[in-house]
């Protein structure tokens, strides 16, 4: 286990499970609001976790002294395709206020994940638009499910970073005496780009690992597909020690 240097970028930074850009934009992705209540039939227990998470998060922007100037959500902020319950309505408005608080309105970009298909009503509410893709400088944001040419096309070889969320990666750890599953980040190359995949900011059960799960190639819907991804570095953050951690490539943990 090392720290990873991987095609580090200075300005790009793992924190908890988000990412840290020039020390001003927040990245987050795939909180599923609403999924327990969804598969379970409870109220999204998972929820405060998320608080927790984001609370401590803040915590170290502040402590730092960072300004945070904006936060981008890297879709499906919330779980049901086809409807709002009122557990979602209630944990999205006052999720975005929280947003809206650290950022303001206009600050926070809203990326449609596969699962944001009734999503505007609750953008709407808080004036906030939906967007497939969002640019920021040499990197382009997008969920994942689906490649958008046209975030591309423009800029052409100015676009040197791909952000992405979707596939929610895991990987599984062992030694003599057990075995424990863990969110990680994907850190690889694909045409000429570099990419992150971001793991799951909520809690939507065990995740995809790739080196792992035999119905993975069935069910990522990533863009980038499986041959590519396994040549892609998995990097867990400590979230005790506030350090990132490279395991190596996906291919090479494969049992």
């Amino acid at each position: 286990m090392k720290q990873t240097r991987l095609f580090e970028q200075p300005r790009i930074r793992f924190l908890n499970n988000s990412l840290l850009i020039d020390s001003e934009i927040l990245v987050l992705g795939d909180l599923h609001l609403g999924v327990q209540e969804k598969l379970q039939g409870l109220p999204n227990i998972q929820f405060k976790e998320i608080f927790n998470n984001l609370r401590e998060i803040f915590g170290l922007i502040e402590k730092y002294k960072i300004k945070l100037k904006k936060i981008i959500v890297l879709g499906d902020f919330k779980h049901k395709f086809g409807e709002i319950s009122d557990s979602e309505w209630r944990e999205s408005v006052r999720l975005l206020d929280y947003f809206i608080e650290r950022v303001g309105r206009k600050n926070i970009i809203l990326i449609k994940g596969n699962h944001d298909s009734i999503l505007e009503p609750i953008a709407r509410k808080r004036k906030l638009k939906i967007v497939n893709f969002y640019s920021y400088k040499d990197i382009v944001f997008m969920h994942g499910h689906r490649e958008y040419k046209e975030a591309l096309k423009d800029k052409g070889d100015k676009i040197k970073i791909l952000i992405l969320g979707h596939l929610h990666p895991t990987i599984t750890l062992t030694d003599e005496y057990k075995q424990e599953r863990y969110k990680c980040f994907l850190l690889g190359k694909w045409k000429r780009k570099i990419v992150y995949v971001l793991p799951s900011f909520g809690d939507t059960g065990s995740g995809y690992d790739l080196a792992r799960d035999s119905t993975f190639k069935h069910r990522n819907g990533l863009f980038i597909d499986e041959k590519k991804l396994k040549n892609f570095e998995a990097i867990i953050y400590n979230n005790k020690d506030k350090k990132e951690y490279g395991f190596g490539k996906v291919k090479d943990l494969m049992s």
